[in-house]
């Protein structure tokens, strides 16, 4: 084991700053990089244009990696080990020998002076887009503190793989030093890990700060507004504060940014204040980190999502992997062709549009006051609309953050089931600890009232349609697309099926998958049905002992836009009425105006057998995971008794 510094990491950030800052190799004039940006390279080539620009007057950028690299990320705390030193030092080394010019951008998270991050960012000039995508996002640091130290800095070589081949180094790799708060990210083009490579450090020292009494706060997920609505209880017009938490992909951003269509006639309105992340205090106030929002544009359209696409289809905004017709300059938000992505579609385009531009903004991004929080979860099956929680349910919602996967984390599993604590895949720390620090911030502020929302649909199902014996070529055949994510032809058909009601109703195959059936029980897991397959194939097991089936996986209901605007607007104002529901134990609407509630109910889709079954599986699934971290409060644990 090599010995180095504690400080390893930070001292070679300086090292790099200083030598190129001494052979007038360091460039920070911003107007220098945004013209460098608007002739980026990769961008032209692949779009066979001569710029980057498009018929909104915008830029529109192409990027060779479309998504987080997040099994290439690793965090440390001062100790690197000897693969960690050799990356880093080898990337000093070519920054500070190999390279003409460095461009560097310091820019500062957040606004309140309690909860303001210095942010210091080198990139190699070819990849000045990112850069621009980076000064578009976030503040300008006050005058006067320039001259100050970072408090965190992040060095970024998206052609690290040209450097790697040289030296039998990986050809991609995040390595963040939590401690000293210094991330090199090697090998991507993605701006994304700009975006929260910078945000992963911050949040870590908010809540060192928090855990050492010294101000700070939780790093949380999650979107937020003022809404002020027509209180149905008071008869007054009420300022509330909300936070929407949720994974990228399940409709965070659109409900942050969004209107609700309340009533101006009665001077209802809400004002945006941030899309992304907060920090969360003691008290109950959130403070924004970020000046302006990073969306998801994949079927961006102006019906239900107007203030988003207004904003980007403006001159101001700055998009990424989102298609342009090369001959007219077109933008199209439902046409996802790209030239890197394996199958040629890229589903993780994304924008920078400017806050302040749209509608319902003003100069703040903090909160005050936080009244409501919603856990906005993507569920197909029996979780309903909404629901209303205690404050224990809330906690345990926080650690579950139930959603499914989309493109921008993993493209491979777009679409599957996942849990992620906090709805945060940037938590550094023990994950148990952010459930109890978020439980304390409920119980020390009552006045905050928590709901899961799901934005997906209701009444979804599996059904076994085809079995096999795996003797049958065909279900070789079947099963070896399957594991080579070949999508099925039948996903994205519509089927007409009869309620328990008598009515009938519309559902869109969404997936069509394999399970495996041995005689105990059945394996469903890509991974396990891949040993399966080679099983089979190597002769070790009998085919003719394994049952290949094939399942059928149906949307629900849709939960639209206008139907979650809807539940939140009715929230706010305090006209929805409640029941307990008699096995989850939390509180389920009867009624919300403006919103056909009774179209949700379970006994339209399932028989009590179905039910049961549905809710039983998971409900085993959500007690193992809250009981999988041993420093989590036994109350949060056991709060879906």
């Amino acid at each position: 084991m090599v010995s180095v510094a504690p400080t390893f990491a930070r001292d070679l950030a300086r090292r790099i700053t200083e030598a190129a800052s001494m052979d007038g190799r360091l460039i920070g004039n911003r107007e220098y990089i945004r013209r460098l940006s608007r002739s980026d390279i990769t961008t032209i080539r692949a779009r066979g244009t001569d710029d980057v620009m498009t018929t909104y007057d915008s830029p529109a950028f192409i990027t060779r990696v479309t998504s987080r690299s997040a099994a290439f990320t690793e965090v440390f705390f001062a100790d690197p080990d000897d693969r960690k030193i050799k990356l880093m030092d080898t990337a000093a080394h070519y920054l500070m020998e190999s390279v003409d010019d460095l461009l560097v951008m310091d820019k500062q998270m957040g606004l309140h002076p309690e909860h303001s991050h210095y942010c210091r960012t080198i990139m190699t000039r070819p990849f000045a887009r990112l850069l621009a995508m980076w000064d578009k996002l976030i503040f300008d640091v006050p005058e006067g503190r320039e001259k100050e130290e970072p408090d965190q800095i992040l060095v970024m070589i998206p052609e690290w793989y040209e450097v790697a081949s040289n030296h039998g180094l990986p050809q991609r790799a995040i390595l963040c030093d939590a401690a000293n708060r210094v991330t090199f990210v090697l090998g991507t083009d993605y701006f994304g890990e700009v975006k929260k490579g910078h945000l992963r450090m911050a949040m870590y020292q908010e809540k060192l700060r928090y855990k050492e009494g010294k101000g700070g706060g939780l790093g949380i997920h999650a979107g937020g507004k003022v809404i002020r609505a027509l209180d149905e209880g008071t008869g007054k017009l009420e300022d509330k504060g909300a936070l929407f938490f949720g994974l990228s992909g399940t409709g965070k951003t659109t409900l942050s940014v969004h209107h609700f269509w309340l009533d101006p006639q009665k001077d209802e309105t809400v004002v945006i204040r941030q899309d992304d992340f907060f920090v969360l205090g003691a008290k109950g106030a959130a403070f924004g980190t970020e000046d302006n929002a990073y969306i998801k544009t994949e079927g961006l359209e102006g019906e239900g999502q107007p203030l988003l696409y207004a904003g980007a289809t403006a001159p101001h905004a700055l998009l990424e992997n989102v298609y342009v017709d090369p001959e007219t300059r077109e933008v199209d938000f439902f046409k996802y062709d790209h030239p890197f992505v394996p199958g040629g579609e890229c589903l993780n385009g994304r924008g920078i549009v400017v806050r302040r531009e749209l509608d319902y903004t003003d100069d703040s991004v903090d909160l005050d006051r936080v009244d409501m929080i919603f856990f906005i979860t993507r569920r197909e099956t029996i979780v309903p609309p909404v629901a209303r929680l205690s404050t224990e349910q809330a906690a345990a919602f926080f650690m579950l953050g139930e959603s499914i996967l989309t493109s921008a984390a993993d493209p491979t599993k777009a679409g599957q089931s996942v849990r992620e604590v906090g709805t945060n895949p940037f938590i550094v720390g023990p994950k148990g600890e952010e459930g109890n620090i978020f439980y304390t911030i409920l119980k020390d502020n009552p006045h905050i009232q928590c709901f899961l929302l799901n934005t997906g649909g209701f009444g979804g199902k599996s059904v076994d349609r085809k079995s096999w014996k795996m003797d049958d070529p065909e279900a070789l055949a079947h099963l070896r697309r399957y594991l080579d994510h070949e999508k099925h032809p039948d996903v994205g058909t519509k089927l007409e099926l009869e309620l328990h009601d008598g009515t009938k109703e519309e559902f869109k195959v969404n997936l069509v998958r394999y399970e495996t059936f041995h005689g105990i029980k059945r394996v469903r897991l890509r991974k396990n049905l891949d040993t399966v397959m080679e099983s089979v194939e190597s002769g070790r097991t009998k085919g003719s002992d394994i049952e290949l089936i094939e399942v059928e996986v149906t949307n629900g209901r849709k939960l639209k836009v206008q139907d979650s605007s809807a539940i939140i607007r009715e929230i706010a104002r305090d006209r929805v009425k409640w029941e307990k529901d008699p096995y989850w134990g939390y509180d389920v609407p009867v009624e919300i105006p403006g919103m056909e509630i009774e179209k949700f109910k379970p006994e339209r889709y399932y028989t009590e057998a179905e039910a049961k079954i549905l809710n039983d599986a998971l409900k085993e699934e959500r007690t193992a995971w809250l009981e999988s971290f041993p420093d989590l409060d036994p109350a949060v644990k056991k709060a879906l008794d």
